[in-house]
Formats: C-alpha cells, sequence, structure tokens
C-alpha cells in the first residue's frame, strides 16, 4: 500500500484512561502501522495534557476547544493528520493486528473513498443470555446481516472505518449538528457523510472489508434492558435527522435501515419464536420486538422535533 496513513483515536473523559492506552498500543502492533496516532480530545484540558506528556513521541494529541461531541473531534483529529487516509478506532476498543492492513489495502482501488471493518463485541462479564446477537449494534458490535465477504456499503459504522482525509474534508468533513456528545449518543454521522461523498464523487464506492476487525468492549453497564432501549430510542431519533438532511444527496437515505428492519422482523425473531420453549430465545425475542419499538418511537419523536 502505497498510501500513508493516520489512526485518529477520539476520547473524552479520564475514565477510560486505560482502555485508551490499550487502544494506542493494538495500534503501535499493527503489521502494517500508521505513519501517526493522532489522539483527538474532546474538550478535557486535564485529559489532554495528561496525554501529551504520557505519550510524548508515541502520538499527536490534539483538543477539540470548540464545539462539544465525537463530530467535531473527529474533524479536529482529520484536520491535524497527515496521512493519505484517515482510520477511526474507538477508545474503548483494540484493534487486530491485521486490521489496518486489511482496510487500508482496499484503497489501493482509486474509487474506494470510504472503507469499514467489522467490530466484534468483548463483553467484560459475559454476554446476558438475554441478548441477541441482532442487537449487537446497540453496544458497539457490528450488525449480524451485514455480508459475510468484501461488498460495497452505503456507509462505513463509527467503530470502524476509514477514509480518503482529503475528500472528507472537502465535503465539509462530520457534521457538528449530528453525533455523540459524551456519553448522549446521536449516531448517524459516518452515513450523513458518507452520503454527501457519494454526491460530491458519483462514481466512488464505500467498502465494508469483514476481515478488518477490531475488539469493542462491553461494560457491565451497558449490558442491560435499559441500555438497550435507550440507544434504540436514541437510534431512532438520530435516523429521522438523518432522513431530513439527506434528501439532497440521496433519494433512499434509510435504505439500509429499511433492510434490517425486514431481517429482524422475518428471520431473526421468527428463528426465535421456533424455539419458544427455550427461556432464553423467549427473553431474545422481546428484546428484538421491545428494540424495534423504541426506534420506532425515536423516529417519530424525531420526525416531530423536525
Amino acid at each position: 500500500m502505497s498510501l500513508t496513513v493516520s489512526v485518529i483515536i477520539c476520547c473524552h473523559t479520564e475514565e477510560r484512561l486505560q482502555d485508551i492506552r490499550e487502544a494506542v498500543v493494538s495500534v503501535q502492533r499493527q503489521t502494517h502501522p500508521p505513519e501517526e496516532i493522532v489522539l483527538a480530545v474532546d474538550n478535557n484540558s486535564t485529559l489532554y495534557e495528561r496525554l501529551k506528556a504520557e505519550l510524548k513521541g508515541q502520538a499527536q494529541v490534539v483538543l477539540n476547544d470548540t464545539a462539544k461531541g465525537l463530530s467535531a473531534t473527529r474533524n479536529a483529529g482529520m484536520t491535524a493528520a497527515q496521512g493519505d487516509l484517515v482510520a477511526f478506532l474507538d477508545d474503548d476498543a483494540v484493534a487486530e493486528p491485521e486490521w489496518l492492513a486489511n482496510l487500508g489495502s482496499l484503497f489501493d482501488e482509486p474509487k474506494v473513498v470510504a472503507a469499514g471493518g467489522r467490530a466484534i463485541l468483548l463483553w467484560v462479564d459475559g454476554r446476558p443470555s438475554w441478548f441477541p446477537k441482532d442487537l449487537d449494534w446497540t453496544v458497539g458490535g457490528s450488525f449480524t446481516w451485514l455480508p459475510p465477504a468484501r461488498a460495497e456499503v452505503r456507509n462505513p459504522h463509527g467503530h470502524n472505518m476509514c477514509f480518503r482525509g482529503r475528500e472528507a474534508l472537502a465535503v465539509g468533513g462530520f457534521g457538528n449538528y449530528i453525533g455523540a456528545v459524551g456519553e448522549a449518543r446521536r449516531d448517524g454521522e459516518e452515513a450523513e457523510l458518507s452520503l454527501r461523498l457519494s454526491a460530491r464523487y458519483p462514481n466512488s464506492v464505500i467498502i465494508y472489508e469483514p476481515e478488518a476487525r477490531i475488539l469493542h468492549k462491553v461494560p457491565a453497564g451497558r449490558s442491560r434492558w435499559s441500555y438497550v432501549i435507550r440507544r434504540s430510542y436514541q437510534q431512532g431519533v438520530s435516523k429521522a435527522l438523518l432522513e431530513r438532511v439527506a434528501p439532497a444527496h440521496n433519494g433512499r437515505p434509510l435504505s439500509t435501515e429499511g433492510t434490517y428492519l425486514r431481517y429482524l422482523l422475518f428471520r431473526a425473531i421468527p428463528s426465535r419464536l421456533r424455539r419458544f420453549w427455550r427461556p432464553a430465545a423467549l427473553a431474545q425475542t422481546a428484546a428484538i420486538v421491545l428494540s424495534i419499538a423504541a426506534v420506532g418511537m425515536g423516529y417519530l419523536v424525531g420526525r416531530w422535533r423536525s
């Protein structure tokens, strides 16, 4: 791969300091190491100064002291990055050794403007029996219906993605009106950016590569019914916002979500109802139904707010 790569890790709290260290080490141990690691800190000068002192010579540390949130922090990292490609890794994730090689090699094809990989969940206290794999996305995992082999997609997912830096900045980077702020979720910024890229560069493609793998940690606080329902609701609100801002770039901005809903209704739920005598199967069915209902409620609220 002839293109240079910058890996950007966004962070905002000292509570994840050990996670940040582990994320950095996983990038340093890549079989194809990046030209640089950029730690972008969201409006936390204490964390910024600590990381600067601790990782001097290992990573460039930049502070987003403008608008709070993940989108503005990612933009700060992209602006500071020197690589042709900018790859993003969450601060509570670790990359497998071949992650960057598998992701970066996709850009040898000039038409590829963005790419993403797979996120495998690393449960701190073990996966609860009631938690279906079809809802892994609520806690940072990949969607179960994604193709098993390399394929073209609408957008990569934020936990594991890479863009051509110059092109991403040329269309304005991530929109500050969408994206997480601290622990408050308002997802969809990578989808909205991807739609703008596809509109600006109509012959470009975005690729999903399942061999570009990361491990995403799931703390105990996320393996709860209340968290899944809240995340599902927030996802619905985000999709309503995405639908409102995206029509100028794409006529069907929620086509991917429609495909996933059909998968849940006609495959995921029926497959568990066939094992109705098992308590775990019934509990997982209930979790999927509640998630769908929460997404729908969030979508309606988001439309109303719009």
